[in-house]
């Protein structure tokens, strides 16, 4: 196992005059499981993977493996990484097994090894039957597995995950997810995103991102405990809705025509359709109450993100 540290990270770009900060003084530490790095576009999760992974170095701070910086570590630093960018590139005319032979002999992996590793590999992300199929034929999904399988070749300790799940589909999406959940035993894994399902069931640590720092680590139950008393459901008439909308932060809506009741959980059923008109349910993040109709119900992880971002 080991241990990753960031210590005051910088990253900036442009003169002085126009100077953009992508990541500013962010400090944190990785042992083994999964990390998942939440926030929206723009937020520098992408600046901070690179520089994890040794593409852009910083504009301050330092990056240690075990308390040596990865700058001196060299190519022993990158035979610990594992990293499936976002925008993943491939040969559209090599099939499965050619590329990751391929990807075996650019991380110097030796051939026996290899052979053997990318059967293995095949298997785990479910794609042997179609290992001699070309690349070109495949779906976005598979080209995601097969992003994770060739970032696996040489046994990583430490895999870096971007947008891993970026167009798949939902199916897909759990498939993948199910396939992180079990590299976290041994390695440390950090999945950036910005859909919150791909980390809700499987990072051991959420750590939450806004303009370049982290504002927010721990885990779900950490996450979470700020947000008692600040999510509420409540449902008005449709005149009503467009100045809530306006108002608050909205996690959830739906329009429905009926009466309504409330759930164990607090939330509201809709029932007899159409004795009451027009009405539409809101879940809202606020500190405050929105609605004299408001109720108080449980956080989720995706309250907690709008929540940190309000």
């Amino acid at each position: 196992m080991c241990r990753l540290e960031l210590a005051g990270l910088e990253k900036t770009y442009g003169s002085k005059k126009q100077e953009k900060r992508a990541v500013q003084n962010l400090t944190a530490g990785f042992a083994h499981g999964v990390y998942g790095l939440l926030g929206e576009n723009g937020a520098g999760k992408t600046t901070l993977l690179r520089m994890i992974v040794g593409i852009l170095k910083p504009t301050q701070g330092q990056i240690t493996c075990d308390g040596i910086p990865i700058g001196q570590l060299g190519g022993a630093y990158r035979n610990l990484l594992g990293y499936l960018p976002q925008d993943f590139g491939y040969y559209k005319e090599f099939s499965a097994v050619r590329f990751l032979n391929y990807i075996a002999a650019l991380k110097a992996v030796e051939p026996n090894t290899a052979k053997e590793r990318i059967e293995q590999l095949l298997e785990t992300v479910g794609l042997t039957e179609e290992r001699n199929k070309k690349l070109k034929t495949f779906s976005g999904g598979m080209l995601r597995r097969i992003g994770i399988a060739q970032a696996l070749l040489n046994e990583p300790k430490i895999l870096i995950l971007d947008e891993p799940t970026a167009g798949l589909d939902p199916r897909e999406r759990v498939r993948f997810r199910n396939i992180i959940s079990a590299l976290g035993k041994d390695r440390i894994v950090i999945l950036s995103t910005h859909i919150v399902s791909d980390v809700e069931y499987i990072a051991d640590q959420i750590m939450i991102m806004k303009h370049g720092q982290l504002i927010k680590t721990g885990t779900q139950a950490q996450i979470l405990e700020p947000v008692v008393g600040c999510v509420w459901n409540c449902i008005v008439p449709v005149k009503t809705a467009d100045e809530l909308n306006a108002t608050y932060a909205v996690s959830n809506l739906r329009n429905f025509n009926g009466d309504y009741n409330k759930n164990n959980s607090g939330e509201y059923d809709a029932m007899n359709v159409g004795n009451h008109g027009e009405q539409v349910e809101f879940r809202i993040v606020s500190r405050e109450k929105p609605h004299p109709e408001a109720v108080e119900v449980e956080p989720v992880l995706e309250d907690a993100y709008l929540y940190y971002y309000i």
